[in-house]
């Protein structure tokens, strides 16, 4: 697939992110993260926001001109509809991310070639990568959160990427398949959302098999700053778009700080702490770290053992 292709897909989905909500398709069994793979590598992602042209002269006090808006989900950010569903927008695509009826996982329809072809290189390359989980409706991601066990290893419901459609996970089958991913996603127009050592900014634990699609022109700007997609929303607030979370219908869907403050504490080795006014948990143990007091910081955080 050409550039010029992933490029045009990518402003097509950028457009139907935002958009609302369209007639229910039929949906997949709810996958249960307790069956996505766990890694032990480092992934990388990066981020900044390019400036385009306007028609005001320059001048260095202006702000970057605007983006399209894309949905901005973390601990304690829902969807702008709580229970957003992409429906007639989504279609069906086998584990290799080849489009099939029968196909056990869906997939919003613009990222299916891009998609599919990330897959198909990664082959080409010698790691035999599968989808493990995509889309996931809102109910879906209640069971999943309400089934998985470990702490902090899903999403609540409403605060999930995989909702949008356009969020995968994969089943990495070696740490070169991690790298490879890594390396190579953002040529495809994705993005891994929650690289390894950035817990503390992301909400949630280090997922190296999630990437989300964001098109290609951003997926190789954020490589190129060294950011990552939420340190690009809370650089640029203006490039995410949130729900309140009042719409939600289930009480599963927020989660009140207590008596933890944004410092944190350690329950053994769950790291717990106040993430923008929402209790973030990441369980330090499930990626071989321990939960403690992060050097020369009055923070806690997950350490190298």
């Amino acid at each position: 697939m050409s550039p010029r292709s992933i490029r045009a897909m990518a402003i097509a989905t950028q457009i139907l992110l935002v958009a609302g909500c369209g007639p229910r398709a039929a949906r997949p069994n709810a996958a249960d993260e307790r069956n996505a793979p766990v890694a032990e590598d480092r992934a990388t992602g990066s981020a900044d926001a390019a400036a385009t042209t306007t028609v005001s002269p320059p001048s260095d006090a202006e702000p970057p001109p605007p983006r399209e808006s894309l949905p901005w989900v973390n601990p304690s950010r829902c969807l702008k509809t709580c229970t957003y569903d992409p429906g007639a927008s989504l279609v069906r695509v086998d584990k290799q991310g080849a489009l099939d009826p029968a196909g056990s996982h869906l997939v919003e329809r613009t990222i299916q070639e891009p998609l599919r072809a990330l897959v198909t290189a990664a082959h080409a390359a010698g790691h035999k990568i599968r989808i493990e989980s995509a889309y996931r409706s809102y109910d879906d991601q209640m069971r999943v959160f309400r089934q998985t066990k470990q702490i902090g290893r899903a999403a609540r419901p409403g605060h999930s990427e995989h909702q949008l459609g356009t969020a995968i996970d994969f089943r990495m089958p070696t740490t070169a398949a991690i790298d490879w991913l890594a390396e190579h996603a953002p040529e495809y127009g994705f993005v891994l959302s929650y690289p390894d050592g950035k817990q503390r900014i992301t909400g949630y634990r280090p997922e190296p098999w999630h990437v989300r699609f964001v098109g290609q022109q951003l997926a190789n700007e954020l490589r190129g700053s060294g950011m990552i997609l939420e340190e690009l929303f809370r650089t640029r607030a203006d490039l995410g778009e949130s729900g309140s979370c009042d719409d939600c219908p289930q009480p599963a869907s927020r989660s009140a700080c207590g008596k933890i403050d944004a410092a944190g504490t350690c329950d053994g080795n769950v790291l717990q702490w106040c993430y923008d006014d929402a209790l973030a948990s990441v369980d330090c143990g499930a990626f071989k770290q321990r939960c403690g007091r992060a050097r020369g910081a009055d923070v806690y955080d997950c350490l190298v053992k």
